[in-house]
Formats: C-alpha cells, sequence, structure tokens
C-alpha cells in the first residue's frame, strides 16, 4: 500500500505543476488545455470512496488557488469523480470496481475506442460542468457547448498523447 500511495502521491505533484507552470499559459482558441484530468483519468480503484473523494477534493483546491477559478475546477472535478464509475461501466462493459484495483489494466488491454469513449466521456463531463457553473445562464448554452467541445478536443488530444507517450509503454 505503501508504494502505491507514494505513486499516485508522485503523480499528483507531476500532473499538479505541469499544470500549473506550463498549460495554465498555453491558450488554444481563448482555453486552456485541462491535463490535470489524468489525476482523475488514471486514479486506482481499490481505494476508500471516502478518501478518494477527499483527495479529488483537495486536488480540486489546489488548482483552484493557483488558477483563479472559485471552487469551479473543485466542483467539476467532484462531479466527474462521482460519475466516473458509470462511465467505466459504459465504455468497458462489466466494470466491476470491487474486483479490479487498477484502470491501467482496462486501458491497455482494451480497443482503442473503448479507451477514447472512456477518456472523451470523463473529460466532456467535466468540461461541461465547468463552463456551465462558469458561465451559468442557460440563455448561452450555445457557448456553454462550444467551450466545453473545443476544451475537451484540446485536453483529449494532448492527455492521448501524454498517456500515449508515458503510460502505454508497456503495450508495445
Amino acid at each position: 500500500m505503501r508504494s502505491i500511495s507514494s505513486i499516485v502521491f508522485f503523480r499528483f505533484i507531476i500532473i499538479f505543476l505541469a499544470q500549473i507552470i506550463v498549460f495554465n499559459n498555453i491558450l488554444i482558441f481563448g482555453l486552456s488545455a485541462d491535463i490535470y484530468m489524468i489525476f482523475l483519468l488514471i486514479f486506482p480503484q481499490n481505494i476508500n470512496k471516502s478518501l478518494y473523494y477527499f483527495l479529488i477534493f483537495l486536488y480540486g483546491i489546489f488548482l483552484d488557488s493557483f488558477s483563479n477559478s472559485f471552487g469551479i475546477i473543485t466542483f467539476s472535478l467532484l462531479i466527474s469523480c462521482y460519475l466516473r464509475p458509470y462511465i467505466l461501466d459504459f465504455s468497458f462493459g462489466n466494470f466491476d470496481m470491487r474486483k479490479v484495483g487498477k484502470v491501467r489494466d482496462y486501458l491497455i488491454n482494451t480497443t482503442i475506442y473503448q479507451k477514447l469513449t472512456y477518456i472523451s466521456l470523463v473529460i466532456f463531463c467535466h468540461n461541461f460542468v465547468l463552463y456551465f457553473v462558469e458561465i451559468f445562464s442557460i440563455y448561452k448554452l450555445d457557448l456553454i457547448l462550444r467551450n466545453a467541445t473545443i476544451s475537451s478536443l484540446i485536453s483529449i488530444t494532448l492527455i492521448l498523447i501524454i498517456l500515449s507517450l508515458f503510460y502505454y509503454k508497456n503495450e508495445r
């Protein structure tokens, strides 16, 4: 358990620093890429649920404090964290989180369509909630959908590149 917690902590620090130092300063179409979602995407499943929500909450608070987003990232991360088991079940079929501790097994041993479905749904749900809370107007639903779609495409592209460089190296 000690090695799992140190790996999770190391991932947390690296992804957090990369987001704050590099990716918050790069704007594509006026939107920043959200690579911090990698932490949520590959987070181990064999952890206590309340600890899981608490760690995601802390992660969101740290990101909010450096991104000046006033709790919006934390809220959308917690919603994505809540929806993640349902998205895993939808994307990979019979996903039983009690039996499988690592999402990595599913990400490596499945088709690209299943991986893309999982990553895309989690990121789009996160971005939709993020921009809906930020704009907070049903009359600007087209702007919310446009920003969520563009930001999701940018984030999905960068996350797939990062995961293929660092995470899927054993798959080849």
